[in-house]
């Protein structure tokens, strides 16, 4: 149980290896939530109860030149006989002090958002849509030979039935503030992250299998050495095999980045190795590579913000999308650079008093917007 904790505590301080990361992610998803007993108030659910558990926390909270305050799921605390969610703040730390301040953002929990749910829209070969987190369970149609399916806890899913046919293609479009699942007519796996879209076949068929990204997505592909997987971003394409990668490519982002978990992907002449990245910078229509922190690359995936040495733009473009929020600068942003993490399922509010306790904004919400101020 100690090497447990311990290798959580390197874990969400980014000093994990590859290998011990995929370890420890391998025992977080063996964990059933439905069977640990929350205590839970009448008519709460368990988002409302890790609020709860946060305000209570947060007299205690006061800003410190390093936090160490871990953070993770429910089932691991069952497993490890502790609390460890109840501030939704893991390892946060700013490189600069910043001074004492009074606390003036306005997020109160009446205007208050919640994070991001399964939701996404099926575009289909003809034009027409489906909106998925309206429809039920279960077939939703044919398209070019393959058989739609919408699982349980936003998943969606095709399968084939090998008869020749015309090849139609269909769109996965997730909205900001939301997030889903998509299992290709291969057996291809892809977790979208929020503002993201996929154009896909509905069979794959020929010398290849080629999709098109746009926004961030985590890809498990199937292994089919006679088709090789490709996913084109912008000006970026990725050749893969059996293999599992993140890509971004945000069109507010000034770079796409594609980052290899484990197998191999080639971009433009560049091989890559398990824990590096491959960087196109847009403006200078420049790729490179480099040794990648896998940790903060999958925390989307993982139900984290972990930011590494990371500018407040760069964390609100990401918070933005999170919560399908409008950022607003009436002051320009603090210099300091921030590092650590923040659960994905806190409430918006609960997220701008870390960053306003540990930086040198504060903060207004106006309905759909964050306004950054002195």
């Amino acid at each position: 149980m100690q090497h447990l904790k311990d290798l959580i505590h390197r874990y969400l301080k980014g000093q994990a290896s590859p290998e011990e990361a995929g370890a420890l992610h391998d025992w977080y998803n063996s964990f059933d939530d439905s069977e640990v007993e929350l205590p839970l108030e009448p008519g709460e659910d368990r988002r409302q109860l890790e609020q709860r558990l946060l305000n209570r926390l947060r007299p205690v909270m006061q800003p410190a030149r390093v936090r160490r305050t871990p953070w993770w799921r429910y089932a691991a605390a069952a497993a490890l006989l502790i609390l460890v969610t109840v501030s939704g703040i893991i390892g946060w730390q700013h490189r600069y002090p910043s001074p004492g301040k009074k606390i003036i953002a306005t997020h109160t929990p009446a205007k208050d958002k919640a994070p991001a749910n399964q939701k996404a829209m099926l575009t289909l070969a003809d034009g027409s849509t489906i909106t998925l987190d309206d429809a039920a369970n279960g077939a939703l149609g044919k398209q070019g030979g393959a058989k739609i399916i919408k699982k349980e806890k936003g998943q969606l899913a095709y399968q084939a039935d090998n008869t020749a046919g015309e090849v139609v293609y269909n769109t996965l479009t997730v909205p900001r503030g939301g997030q889903y699942q998509l299992v290709l007519p291969d057996g291809t796996k892809v977790w979208l992250n929020s503002a993201t879209s996929l154009r896909y076949p509905t069979a794959f068929r020929g010398t290849e299998r080629k999709v098109i990204l746009q926004g961030q997505a985590f890809f498990d592909i199937a292994t089919n050495a006679k088709q090789p997987f490709k996913v084109q971003a912008n000006e970026m394409e990725v050749l893969a095999l059996g293999t599992r990668f993140d890509m971004m490519a945000y069109a507010d982002e000034p770079t796409i980045n594609a980052t290899l978990i484990d197998g191999k992907i080639k971009v433009q002449d560049k091989i890559l190795r398990p824990g590096q990245q491959a960087v196109l910078a847009l403006s200078r229509h420049q790729l490179t590579v480099r040794d990648a922190d896998v940790n903060k690359i999958m925390a989307w995936k993982n139900g984290l913000f972990v930011f590494n040495n990371t500018d407040l733009p760069t964390i609100l473009r990401e918070v933005a999308r999170w919560y399908d929020v409008e950022i607003v600068y009436q002051a320009a942003p603090g210099k300091e650079l921030y590092g650590g993490g923040i659960s994905r399922n806190l409430n918006l509010s609960a997220v701008l008093d870390v960053l306003e306790k540990n930086g040198i904004n504060h903060f207004k919400t106006e309905g759909n917007k964050i306004v950054v101020l002195p």
